[in-house]
């Protein structure tokens, strides 16, 4: 069988935006020819088992593009939060200096469940009270797609979010509020049909001051009417 170009670097992306991401593609995996065959064979009779049939055009190849997916879906293995950097703020007035509450969001995420291995996606909102750093808006997209690109659940990812900033910009606080809806109550078990999850996540000033929670919690709700609420 001829060997195929796996191109195994972060979902192949081939733009000219990597400027400042090399911590998103620090831990490469790589799968040989021979262990794709292997892992395509596993497929093969697991999917016939189920009842597939996979002598169609449309299918012969569904083993082989469903482990690409699979592959694709998890390269949030192959970053590094601790390398994200940030940017001195101008604030001058000591360890009190407070910037205004930044604020984020939706960021549209989508997960794999590591409990059976289904998709749960949704909406992140990313809020912080910058001290002496700050952050590209476009790294707080990137930083929850690192985190939800793998097989996790909704509690890890958020934890997750929240200290890698919390870390990285050493703020006064940081807040997350993530919102998702999960394949696995929807297609299987209960089967419910309208359910979505949200979970919140509070450091520093947000976790002392409920004015400050309720600010953020009111922009994200506000902004999340017509996505998943």
């Amino acid at each position: 069988m001829a060997e195929r170009n796996l191109e195994t670097t972060v979902g192949d992306l081939r733009d000219d935006d990597v400027e400042g991401r090399d911590w998103e593609r620090v831990r490469p995996r790589g799968i040989s020819a021979a262990d794709w065959q292997r892992f395509e064979g596993y497929m093969t009779e697991i999917l016939q088992a189920l009842g597939m049939k996979l002598d169609t055009p449309g299918t012969k190849r569904t083993p082989y593009r469903y482990l690409r997916a699979m592959f694709e879906s998890t390269e949030g293995y192959e970053g590094d939060s601790k390398l994200v950097t940030a940017f001195p703020t101008e604030c001058e007035g000591g360890p009190d200096c407070e910037v205004s509450q930044v604020i984020d969001g939706p960021i549209p995420f989508y997960a794999l469940c590591e409990h059976h291995a289904f998709p749960f996606f949704g909406h992140a909102y990313v809020g912080y009270i910058a001290h002496e750093h700050i952050i590209g808006i476009s790294k707080l997209t990137r930083l929850v797609r690192l985190f939800a690109r793998r097989f996790t659940v909704q509690e890890r990812m958020g934890r997750e979010i929240t200290e890698a900033l919390s870390r990285v910009l050493q703020a006064h606080g940081v807040a997350v509020y993530l919102e998702a809806i999960h394949l696995c109550t929807q297609m299987r078990g209960v089967r419910e049909s309208e359910s979505t999850t949200r979970t919140t996540f509070w450091r520093g000033n947000y976790e002392s001051n409920p004015e400050l929670r309720e600010e953020f919690l009111n922009i994200a709700r506000a902004r999340a009417n017509g996505h998943l609420s």
